[in-house]
This record gives structure tokens, C-alpha cells and sequence, in this order.
């Protein structure tokens, strides 16, 4: 089990004790894997956030994403998630 700590409880009317709450539930091997890319307009970056089962070993261990590029004005949106 992981156990994160925070220090600042209350920072500009955030939550910390809150978030520790939620920080500390068991994460039973689970780990999210983050897909950052550069936008359609190439001004922004975007991101997909996935859970998986466990930590991967390798890049080979991330199963691929579906990506149609309609949220950054890359594609129509035919092949949206």
C-alpha cells in the first residue's frame, strides 16, 4: 500500500485532508498509464488517462489506444471512443 502525505491542510480553501483520504485507498497493483500528445492546433497538449492491472514491465506491457483526433479538429469524430 502507498502512503502519500501532505503537508498545507488548507491552501486556498482546498480539501487536503480530503484528498489524503483518497490518496491512501488500496490500489490493489493497479497503476494509471498517461498518453500525452501535442493538439490538433499544435498549440496545446492533450492526455488520456488509462488504469491498468498492473505496473507494465515494458512499453510492450501498454495496450494501444484509440485515438480518432475529433477533440483537436483532426478528424470528424466517425471513430470516437
Amino acid at each position: 500500500m502507498s502512503s502519500f502525505q501532505l503537508i498545507n491542510t488548507n491552501e486556498c480553501g482546498k480539501n487536503y485532508q480530503m484528498l489524503q483520504k483518497y490518496l491512501n485507498l488500496p490500489q490493489k497493483g493497479k497503476v494509471q498509464c498517461e498518453y500525452i500528445w501535442i493538439g490538433g492546433t499544435g498549440l496545446d497538449i492533450r492526455a488520456k488517462t488509462r488504469t491498468l492491472k498492473s505496473k507494465p514491465k515494458s512499453i510492450k506491457d501498454i495496450p494501444c489506444w484509440n485515438y480518432d483526433g475529433s477533440s483537436t479538429g483532426q478528424a470528424d469524430g466517425s471513430y470516437s471512443e
